[in-house]
């Protein structure tokens, strides 16, 4: 090899070998780049993808909605075989947050207060706690792509048995976890020192909506306090806060971290998906508002019981009473007994009551609410008195003002031996609530405060309010005074629109248990509608059921017959149809109203059998044909017709041409042989082949105008 040729191979292999000490140093540098482009679009594919979560979420839980097998699962609760669709809903809130006449532990804990079945609000809030699981797993089915591991924490909701619910397979410092944090702006429910009942952590990545009132919290918590995690999703028109977050793995090599935690946001307000009390359109959490509504709970006991508070009562068991105990107990005293406050919320008057006495308890014995009818809702009735949070102790009809009850009243629950629902706690704000039914659904709107000067509450200082051995302790006065006395209401309504009978629709909805019939009214009008009358039929074939069915009661409004929020406009016996009743007639009791565009239900309750009277009974909705509504004294109205059995009976020759034209069957004795005189016209023109007849049940297919076959 000569000298030049070696020169060429020498300088050929020091490039190969520059070029492979390039390449091994630009190496890493490109593979960074490499697979930070791949991460990047990794991530920024996960973030689009948890903004998703969040708003589903979100749009979610402002609809008022629960999933009911969001919550079953939650709570590990297994549907039963032949369990109906409602029957499982029902059991499941149930098995969640029960709501019955005693003690609900799981509603307490949560709300601070007993749950009170006939009460629209604490029903809203029962289901405001099934809405967190279902708002949860929309969360997660708007993240779905990503490597989501399983499991579910809400803070704050517990099982019946009090177990939080809590299935989140990895923690919150590992890779795949997903969490979705709920908080809202409600308003205070038993506090009125607090601006709203939850106060979100500013740190977001705390995820803590601290509980801002309730048992064990102070009265009056510091700008700095944030009280136990609960999440929540509001009521309707506040504001619900979503945060969704997520640890999205990497797969770059470079071990310095397995995942990087997202997070995405959404703030929206609630629908009206229910009647609220005061519907707020705050823009972000925490505003001030000022609407409570729930009565604070003793300071010295967790939760109310059936027995009396063990610090304040005289004693400590069920029997004997305080009195009769050889222990003396300081009196109340009447001068730390004061009216707080007063207003008129939704359908109802509320005073609150300080008892500042730190020994013992008073119990009302009497209420006497002064108000004036109001010439647009002259059927107006005071309902029901209670302490809020408590059942009623007291129900009724109340007419005509004033409303006086006293203990021993019909209607009065004298709830010995403890009188908790008549009890006004020592050291505590007691709210006594006057409900009026059949008028407007919101007092304010044509009431104020003044027309209620006058009311007062008496409260015993004796022991339930019964006089023991001679006492003689005058009772506690707390005397509604001093609010601006209003404009007389005018009692000539020439304001008042003539309704227009068209405006009124009428349907009929379908058979409930215990023999109800279900009806619906909407009043598209801009003026009141008000039933004044009704024509009831149950037998439009004359069918002989004898006395086994006759009309019981009908109700308006409520969520069944016998809700005690339903208007009772008539109560009696009818044994025969039609029942044709108006305002005025023996066993008519009040005329109820029905706002401008309001739909209410209308309950016609029968007595016959426990279950539906289409199941039970073979009635058909045409058998309810005929029967209208009066309204106004002037407007008759009816549901449409449904086509009777009878029209869909196989056809027969009764109905042909041919029979019809035939002059007749005994002019011609024999030379007219045509096939159209074989039958016999005389049997095809008898009364008996008319659609009139009884129709046989067995060939019936009844079609209706409610889209399917009846019957």
């Amino acid at each position: 090899m000569s000298p030049s040729e070696e020169q060429k191979v020498t300088r050929h292999r020091s490039r190969r070998g520059q070029t492979l000490v390039e390449f091994a140093l630009t190496l890493p540098i490109l593979l960074l780049l490499l697979f930070g482009v791949i991460e990047f679009a990794r991530i920024f594919q996960a973030w689009i993808t948890l903004q998703n979560a969040a708003r589903s979420a979100a749009r979610y839980a402002v609809t008022g909605q629960w999933d009911v097998d969001a919550v079953a699962e939650a709570i590990g609760y297994v549907r039963p075989d032949g369990l109906s669709f409602e029957e499982y809903r029902a059991a499941v809130l149930d098995e969640l947050v029960p709501c019955t006449g005693g003690h609900d532990e799981a509603f307490a804990r949560h709300w601070g207060f007993d749950c009170d079945p006939g009460d629209d609000e604490d029903q809203g809030l029962r289901v405001d706690m099934a809405r967190l699981p279902g708002i949860v797993e929309r969360g997660r089915i708007g993240a779905a792509g990503l490597s989501l591991k399983p499991g579910t924490r809400i803070a704050g909701l517990h099982t019946a048995g009090g177990t939080e619910i809590d299935s989140e397979a990895v923690g919150e410092d590992e890779s795949g976890w997903f969490h979705v944090w709920v908080c809202s702006s409600r308003r205070p429910l038993i506090n009125e020192d607090v601006n709203n009942r939850y106060k979100p952590s500013e740190d977001r990545r705390d995820r803590n909506c601290g509980l801002m009132e309730g048992p064990g919290i102070p009265a009056n918590p510091g700008e700095d306090f944030i009280g136990p995690n609960q999440y929540d999703a509001g009521g309707p028109g506040d504001a619900v806060e979503i945060v969704v977050f997520f640890n999205h793995p990497l797969i770059t090599p470079l071990g310095l971290v397995d995942h990087i935690q997202l997070q995405a946001r959404r703030v929206m307000i609630n629908e009206s998906f229910r009647s609220t009390r005061v519907v707020n359109l705050p823009p972000q959490l925490a505003l001030p508002t000022y609407t409570p509504s729930r009565t604070p709970l003793p300071s010295n006991t967790p939760l109310p019981s059936e027995t009396p508070t063990p610090t304040f009562t005289p004693t400590q068991t069920f029997t004997p009473p305080p009195t009769e105990t050889n222990t003396p107990t300081p009196t109340p005293d009447c001068a730390l007994v004061t009216l707080y406050s007063a207003r008129l919320v939704d359908d109802a008057l509320q005073i609150r009551v300080r008892n500042d006495n730190p020994y013992g308890p008073l119990f009302i014995t009497e209420a006497r609410v002064e108000w004036e009818k109001h010439p647009n809702f002259t059927q107006m009735y005071a309902s029901n008195a209670r302490i809020v949070g408590r059942s009623p102790f007291w129900t009724g009809v109340s007419l005509n003002p004033p409303t006086v009850i006293q203990q021993g009243d019909a209607g009065w629950q004298d709830d010995a031996p403890n009188y908790f629902l008549r009890r006004f706690d020592a050291g505590a704000i007691t709210t006594f609530q006057m409900q009026f039914r059949n008028g407007p659904s919101q007092l304010n709107s044509v009431y104020t405060l003044g027309q209620f000067n006058g009311t007062t509450l008496t409260l015993a200082r004796t022991w339930g309010g019964h006089d023991r051995e001679g006492t003689g302790l005058s009772p506690c006065v707390i005397e509604l005074e001093g609010f601006p006395t209003p404009t007389p209401f005018t009692h000539t309504p020439t304001f008042t629109p003539t309704p227009i009978c068209t405006n009124f629709e009428y349907e009929f909805v379908g058979f409930d248990n215990n023999a109800v019939v279900h009806y619906t009214i909407r009043n598209t009008d801009v003026a009141m509608g008000v039933l004044t009358g009704f024509t009831i039929n149950w037998n439009t074939y004359n069918r002989p059921i004898g006395n086994s069915v006759y009309l019981d009661m009908v109700s308006v409004g409520g969520t069944n017959a016998f809700d005690p929020r339903a208007v009772v406009v008539w109560n009696g016996r009818i044994d025969n149809s039609p029942a044709v009743v108006n305002a005025g007639d023996p066993g008519w009791l009040v005329s109820a109203y029905i706002e401008p565009g309001q739909a209410v239900d209308v309950w016609l309750d029968f007595e016959g059998t426990a279950g539906t009277l289409d199941g039970d009974l073979g009635f058909f909705r045409s058998d309810f044909n005929g029967t209208s509504f009066e309204m106004n004294f002037i407007c008759n109205g009816s549901a449409n017709p449904v086509n009777t059995p009878v029209n869909t009976l196989p056809p027969t020759n009764t109905y042909t041409p041919t029979i019809t034209l035939t002059p007749s069957k005994t002019n011609t004795p024999g030379p007219t042989r045509t096939p159209s005189n074989t039958p016999t016209p005389s049997k095809t023109y008898t009364p008996s082949k008319t659609p009139t007849n009884t129709p046989v049940t067995p060939q019936v297919i009844e079609t209706d105008d409610f889209g399917g076959e009846g019957g």
